[in-house]
């Protein structure tokens, strides 16, 4: 079995590139609830799920890094 080997820089490229997208995502969807005058839990449920999501992908970054230095 040939196994192909994604350097690390590269997943942390692709895991910036999705914590920004997401990143953007929230603040539009902030932005346009507030200028509508929406605060409903509808909205603070994305948000959290977003943050979350960043806050994973941003944890995976932190493992990469550790993994590399061992």
């Amino acid at each position: 079995m040939n196994r192909i080997r994604i350097q690390s820089h590269v997943v942390e490229k692709v895991m910036i590139a999705l914590m920004i997208a997401f990143f953007v995502s929230a603040v539009l969807i902030f932005g346009n609830a507030w200028s509508r005058g929406i605060a409903g839990a509808e909205v603070a449920i994305i948000e959290i799920v977003l943050i979350i999501i960043l806050a994973l992908l941003s944890q995976t970054i932190i493992l990469i890094r550790i993994y590399e230095q061992s």
